[in-house]
């Protein structure tokens, strides 16, 4: 297994004790509305007014971005180093929002909706909390900067960590979306198999 690979690896197993503590998080909420009666309606509805992604359409999406807070430098003995670093995180989570919740009858169809919501939402939590873990590695690496001859010299080490970091943030979402569509596909699977089964 390759570093970055361990990394993306290690960041998605210990989502929860790495995310913790994440100062400051600005998260939106977006929604947009479908209609009908049956399931094959709601899908067909979130096909056609759900956001669409660089993959195409989208259930939901969560839109992300890191932003720097802080970045101030040290400069003493004729070396420069960082003293502190903190960044934030927005974030817009774009969510379905079924119109007949309230009035429909069909008990059935409303409790699969609202479990199918309440994944959506937590599905894209997920990708804000894989965002604040990045942003506390971030912070982590970017204060493991030795004392350098010249600030030019820590900013340019500092680019160059940003950016292999953000590359690695990105693997990561796309990992988490890659193990999520696995596991949903085994459960669809074992449901099917059941059904057929009983």
């Amino acid at each position: 297994m390759s570093r970055n690979r361990l990394v993306v690896a290690t960041l998605l197993f210990g989502l929860s004790l790495l995310a913790g503590g994440c100062a400051t998080t600005n998260v939106s909420t977006s929604y947009y509305d479908i209609s009908g009666t049956s399931s094959k309606e709601l899908d067909r509805e979130i096909n056609r007014k759900g956001p669409t992604t660089h993959q195409g359409k989208a259930i939901a999406t969560a839109a992300i971005s890191m932003k720097p807070l802080a970045f101030d430098l040290d400069r003493r003995g004729g070396r420069c180093s960082i003293r502190r670093v903190k960044f934030g995180i927005d974030a817009n989570i774009t969510l379905p929002r079924w119109r007949e919740e309230a009035l429909t009858k069909d008990k059935n169809l409303r409790r699969n909706w609202k479990g199918f919501a309440a994944y959506a939402r937590a599905h894209e939590e997920a990708h804000v909390e894989i965002a604040k873990a990045f942003v506390r590695l971030l912070e982590k690496e970017l204060l493991a900067i030795p004392p350098q001859p010249t600030c030019e010299a820590l900013k340019t080490r500092s680019r160059r960590i940003t950016k292999r970091l953000g590359r690695l943030h990105e693997e990561a979402q796309n990992a988490f979306d890659a193990s999520e569509k696995k596991r949903i596909a085994r459960i669809l699977a074992d449901a099917k198999q059941t059904k057929k089964n009983s």
